[in-house]
């Protein structure tokens, strides 16, 4: 139950920080904010594939997929975040 409260917060601070920097209007520090999320959700994926052992296939299976899904919406975040960058769209 600690694991889960921690990794809450953690979601929690990154949520925050993503939309204080969306807020901010600083598209530079919203794709830092963004890519912080996605390397922590990547590693969520890792660590819950290689935890078989330790917490059961189907666990394990379970939290991968929930975290794949996650580093999917960060990734699909990031390029929007791209598409509609001011310096990008200058010409």
């Amino acid at each position: 139950m600690l694991l889960l409260r921690t990794i809450g917060i953690r979601d929690l601070a990154l949520g925050l920080g993503t939309v204080a920097a969306d807020r901010s209007g600083d598209t530079s520090e919203l794709r830092r904010w963004t890519s912080t999320t996605l390397a922590s959700d990547s590693l969520d994926v890792v660590a819950s594939a290689v935890s078989m052992r330790g917490i059961g296939t189907v666990n394990s299976v379970a939290a991968t997929a929930i975290a794949l899904v996650a580093v999917s919406g960060d990734i699909h975040a990031l390029r929007t975040i791209h598409r509609s960058s001011p310096d990008r769209l200058a010409p």
